[in-house]
């Protein structure tokens, strides 16, 4: 029997979190209508797969893929699957693909880092699919920051990783707009305690924490307004899977290689892709706890140079370019992966090189070959 709610993630460690997902699951009462994978990769270890039969054996059903098994599974979507790096995050996209052909409802996206609180965690993700509250927040800017509502210490202004980097220095002006009586919250971004997601120009600056959430469980979004969207503590609703390709990344690009922003890029085009839909995107509660894997800031800039670079200038056209008009998601999908070709084949910025515009034409076949795979695996 198919579970309703599934939470994916990625790992090259033993992730200790399956645990504490158990105990906050069997707490709460989600051990029958919940299932874990743990998408492997080639450092994993192998103790990942006594850990999943384990939690499975205790009452929290918990699948471990490792590399042998993605790749025998990905034969049937070899055109996407051979997109996909080993050692990079991006293989979460196998952990999407496999909950969504397994009858997933509610797909919670998580990193092996972050930590159930006492919230209830699943209860907190089932705000997404449900019914608009009657207010929305809505900017002038087109963008709200939410780390505001992060208690931080020491006391700083920062950003989401991702937040564009013009409009860096103000605060949020939030406005309330009238919700469209049909609307649904399609996704939900939970924030963090401890590491807040920040990028490497602010950890440099000096190590933050974040100490306490101080808005409301949930905080919803008009459409013109947009907030940076990771795969840390997000939920999307089965309709928006497809809208929810975490970017496949790696490509290199005058001075390394472009990493780190591949689920900002596909927060952003998920936001895109929703336009015009009944959906919006709440944020708030469930928070976790991010104890944050070790990091090295200057590794970390290099890695999300291009991705800084590139960011302003995509969701920019985005915003003024792109409105999506078919019916159904993985049409919407096809039709972003056209956008970003014609995109990519006309003026760039001067500052871009060729192989920026090569990622974004690599980019564009990805989108269209995820969708090919949403496609395939939903129509069996």
């Amino acid at each position: 029997m198919s579970k309703p709610y599934h939470i994916v993630f990625t790992t090259i460690h033993l992730p200790s979190v399956v645990e504490e997902l158990y105990v906050n699951l069997k707490r709460y009462g989600w051990l029958d209508l919940a299932k874990v994978w743990i998408i492997g990769d080639k450092k994993t270890p192998d103790t990942c797969a006594p850990l999943a039969e384990s939690t499975t054996s205790k009452g929290l059903e918990t699948v471990y893929a490792d590399i042998t098994t993605q790749d025998k599974w990905g034969e049937r979507i070899a055109g996407f699957y051979q997109q996909l790096p080993y050692n990079n995050e991006t293989r979460r996209n196998i952990g999407f693909l496999m909950a969504l052909e397994d009858g997933c409802e509610l797909l919670i996206s998580i990193d092996d880092d972050n930590f159930p609180t006492e919230d209830d965690f699943i209860g907190g993700h089932l705000i997404t699919g449900t019914p608009l509250p009657q207010q929305l927040i809505y900017e002038e800017s087109g963008f709200h920051n939410i780390c505001e509502y992060l208690q931080i210490t020491p006391n700083r202004h920062i950003f989401p990783r991702g937040y564009p980097f013009k409009l860096r220095g103000a605060h949020n002006r939030p406005q309330q707009q009238e919700a469209p009586e049909s609307g649904t919250i399609g996704a939900t971004a939970g924030l963090w305690l401890s590491a807040p997601d920040i990028d490497a120009t602010t950890w440099l600056n000096g190590t933050v924490e974040s100490t306490a959430y101080q808005g409301s469980n949930s905080l919803v979004l008009a459409q013109n307004t947009w907030t940076p969207i990771n795969t840390q503590n997000t939920s999307v609703v089965r309709e928006l899977i497809p809208a929810y390709l975490c970017i496949p990344m790696g490509w290199s690009l005058p001075g390394g290689i472009i990493q780190r922003y591949g689920d900002i890029w596909g927060g952003y085009f998920l936001q895109g892709l929703i336009q015009n839909s009944k959906y919006h995107v709440a944020f708030g509660r469930p928070i976790v706890d991010h104890r944050r894997n070790p990091h090295d800031y200057l590794d970390d800039l290099r890695a999300e140079y291009w991705g800084m670079m590139l960011t302003d200038w995509l969701i920019e056209q985005l915003r003024d370019n792109f409105l999506p008009r078919a019916d159904d998601m993985i049409t919407r999908v096809e039709e972003l992966a056209a956008f970003l070709q014609r995109q990519a084949q006309g003026d760039l910025p001067l500052w871009c090189p060729e192989e920026g515009r090569d990622f974004l034409l690599w980019t564009a076949t990805n989108q269209k070959l995820w969708a090919q795979a949403c496609k395939a695996l939903t129509q069996q």
